[in-house]
């Protein structure tokens, strides 16, 4: 975005950053708690079968970073409440912040260990309510718009909101375990790749043109009337890096508390106009900055390889 990234709100980072402090220290508190709780135990086996398989389960609170929105149409109208003075509009481009709330994640796995190498297919929903906050418009090709006439006879306003973000992957995981001589409690690391479906629900936007009292308005306001109200979809790459600890409470039963961060690619979109001054325009969105974490506390049941679940 350039130098309009400067004048991002602080209001969401802020929010996010709070969120983020407060879940870490609960989590920090149940590792504490997990940690005290790692003596050995004889009734367990001495360590785990060495090759295993699993799945799991779990799903905890989530935070995103406020992310860049931008958008772009090739809308050739000058407002009538500007003076173009004769120019030649060939579009517009606006810049916006998506900032979202506090926002709530679930995950379903399922592996195999061989040693302390874990390999993990996951599936894993991440869904936050938004809010958008408009930085600036300008023309297409990045100038200012028109002065607005003062006296002239049309009024706008404008109505812009989103819905819901939500993030849908699907990844490849590889973790090392890290295992403590004697406790219950594994530490591990981890990494994965694969698809993130990412989706912008209930984009809407409303120019609202009318004629001021007692004025004559030609062409009639409504004309200039603009509507968009779609939801904006793409599949991108995305990268995960996991820190946990899991817990085991018997043979095949381990409790999983897991820090994970993701990094998902631009989502890009086209859609068209519910209503325009030229039916079957089109507008393009994109949603840059898209960083997400979440804390899950889930379970795992594992069974050793050639015995049965």
């Amino acid at each position: 975005m350039g130098p309009r990234s400067g004048q991002r709100t602080l209001a969401g980072a802020g929010k996010a950053v709070t969120a983020v402090s407060r879940w870490c220290r609960a989590a920090g508190g149940l590792l504490g708690v997990l940690a005290l709780l790692g003596a050995s135990e004889r009734g367990l086996a001495a360590e785990p079968a060495p090759v295993a398989w699993y799945v799991g389960a779990g799903g905890g609170p989530g935070w995103s970073t406020a992310m860049d929105k931008m958008g772009y149409n090739r809308d050739t109208t000058c407002s009538p409440n500007r003076n173009c003075g004769g120019r030649v509009v060939e579009g517009f481009r606006w810049f916006q912040d998506l900032v979202p709330a506090a926002g709530r994640t679930f995950e379903v796995t399922a592996g195999r260990r061989t040693g302390r190498l874990r390999v993990e297919l996951s599936a894993t929903q991440q869904t936050h309510a938004a809010a958008v906050e408009t930085i600036g418009i300008t023309y297409l090709d990045g100038s200012e718009r028109a002065p607005r006439i003062a006296d002239s006879p049309y009024t706008s306003r404008s109505t812009n909101s989103v819905g819901d973000l939500t993030t849908r992957t699907l990844s490849l995981n590889v973790y090392r375990d890290l295992p403590l001589r004697g406790s219950r409690a594994t530490p591990y690391l981890g990494g994965g790749l694969g698809v993130a479906f990412i989706e912008v629900s209930r984009l809407y936007f409303h120019s609202d043109y009318s004629c001021r009292p007692g004025r004559t308005c030609d062409p009639p306001a409504d004309r200039y009337d603009t509507v968009k109200s779609a939801d904006l979809r793409d599949a991108v790459p995305a990268a995960h890096l996991y820190a946990g600890v899991g817990f085991r409470l018997s043979d095949r039963l381990a409790l999983d508390l897991k820090f994970a961060y993701r990094a998902v690619g631009d989502l890009a979109d086209r859609r068209t106009y519910r209503r325009h001054e030229f039916p079957g325009l089109a507008f393009h969105e994109s949603v840059a900055g898209i960083r997400q974490g979440s804390v899950l506390l889930g379970v795992r049941y594992a069974w050793a390889a050639g015995a049965p679940p």
